[in-house]
């Protein structure tokens, strides 16, 4: 789905913050947790880091303090005293000095370390990074949510150059994403609902910055492992921006810095996938996809086709949506609150009124109805397509092709006919062997054969 001429105005003479592009305002708005610098500050119990280092030292044998400090992403002043006691108490011994202390002596558990680890590897497996309190994860994630984001016009134009779409749009889709709240795109199939969605979802990824993701967080003891390289795609030494982005001795290494998460769920989505899931064979968590989508945007496409029935679906989000908060449970029966802190976008191409009922409606900030697209912009998709795929048509034959096969039967124009068609077009000329080139009577029988499969 694309759009109308775009606005040749270029971002660098719009009237930004001390001439500066929003680009560079909003990517360095990155909030990254201060390193903590003791064990207070970790917000764990030093007894909870004993065991993770104890488990870490299981894993790998043999390993020395600083090497510890990495895996479990603290400073080494912070774990330094936490090795004494663990030798202290006999669960551990060195194998070496290099006479620098414990950061470069080397460590290996005893037999009564490695019992103990044994019988803490009975409840859970976990031995990553050390995890992040929820109170340091609430307070993040309340500081970097979107609402209230800088969205403009020319800002939207410039994240969708290479789309397509119908001016119309522009006016009602930049207040809803400034909302950072919620949104219900309904209409046709093929009129581009998802293509829209997932070009919000690229917006927030091109304009608003990067986020700190934990890799864990703890709950009552519990770990709920966060972060997920599905959704969380991690910035580190990219080439525009050199090293901004790695994190510095004064920042958590506990928190990964990442693009704005996308999570898109359609048929698939049930609602055990929006409540913690206990592992048990690793013993600990994973998060629900809400919560790994906070700070991002949550997209629902084909709303309506799940397995579930979707009044049960959305009666499960009333609360989060007014309040902008859930509650999960953990197995031992523990309900806590987290953030509820991402762009909620349901596609559909049902009727919303059949769906919910005009309570949740209310609670859905935009209702955007996406529809037929206009004679010009359905040839600047179709043109794109082309060029795209090295296809050469004559402007007059797509004219004739539009009144015959839209115009004259009161056909709709889909935003994804172009694709579909000229897809379809490519294929015929290599299984032909004939040249990218589109002549009427391909138009036309292509045309005939995709509209006789098509329900509008």
């Amino acid at each position: 789905m694309t759009g109308n001429a775009m606005n040749t105005e270029t971002l660098e003479n719009m009237p930004f913050n001390n001439g500066d592009s929003v680009m560079t305002v909003e990517r360095e708005r990155v909030n990254i947790p201060p390193s903590p610098k003791t064990v207070l500050a970790t917000g764990l119990s030093p007894s909870f880091i004993s065991d993770l280092i104890i488990k870490h030292i299981y894993r790998y044998g043999t390993i020395c303090g600083y090497e510890i400090a990495e895996k479990i992403c603290l400073p080494f002043p912070v774990i330094d005293r936490i090795l004494d006691e663990i030798l202290e108490n006999n669960l551990a011994e060195k194998r070496g000095s290099r006479g620098l202390g414990n950061s470069t002596d080397l460590f290996s558990l005893v037999e009564k370390g490695r019992n103990y680890a044994q019988d803490l590897l009975e409840l859970d497996t976990y031995t990553g990074p050390a995890p992040v309190t929820l109170e340091q994860y609430t307070k993040h994630i309340q500081e970097t949510n979107l609402k209230g984001i800088t969205v403009r016009e020319a800002m939207l134009r410039d994240a969708w150059k290479d789309i397509i779409l119908d001016e119309s749009f522009y006016p009602v889709l930049g207040p809803a994403i400034r909302s950072g709240t919620s949104c219900f795109l309904y209409g046709p199939p093929g009129t581009g609902k998802t293509v829209l969605a997932k070009s919000i979802a690229r917006y927030l990824e091109y304009w608003c910055g990067y986020i700190a993701i934990p890799y864990a967080i703890i709950v009552g003891g519990s770990i709920i492992r966060v972060y997920d390289p599905v959704y969380h795609e991690q910035v580190q030494n990219t080439k525009s921006y050199g090293d901004r982005f790695l994190l510095t001795e004064n920042q958590d290494r506990r928190w990964l810095i990442c693009k704005r998460p996308s999570v898109i769920s359609a048929g698939e989505l049930t609602l055990d996938m929006l409540d913690l899931r206990y592992n048990p064979i690793t013993k600990y968590y994973e998060a629900p996809l809400h919560l790994k989508s906070n700070g991002g945007i949550f997209i629902i496409d084909d709303f309506g086709r799940q397995q579930i029935d979707p009044r049960n679906l959305l009666n499960r989000w009333i609360l989060p949506l007014e309040e902008r908060i859930d509650f999960l449970t953990l197995h031992t029966g523990k309900k806590f609150p987290i953030p509820f802190e991402q762009f909620v976008i349901f596609a559909t191409n049902l009727n919303p009124k059949q769906l919910v009922d005009e309570a949740f409606l209310r609670r859905i900030r935009y209702k955007i109805y996406v529809g037929q697209i206009t004679v010009n912009t359905y040839k600047l998709i179709f043109d794109w397509e082309c060029r795209k795929k090295n296809l050469v048509y004559n402007s007059v034959d797509l004219d004739t092709i539009i009144e015959k096969y839209y115009l004259k039967p009161n056909r709709m124009l889909r935003a994804c006919d172009p694709r579909d068609i000229t897809d379809r077009i490519v294929d015929y000329c290599h299984y032909h062997e004939l040249p990218l080139k589109i002549s009427y009577e391909i138009f036309d029988n292509t045309y005939a054969a995709y509209m006789a499969t098509v329900v509008t």
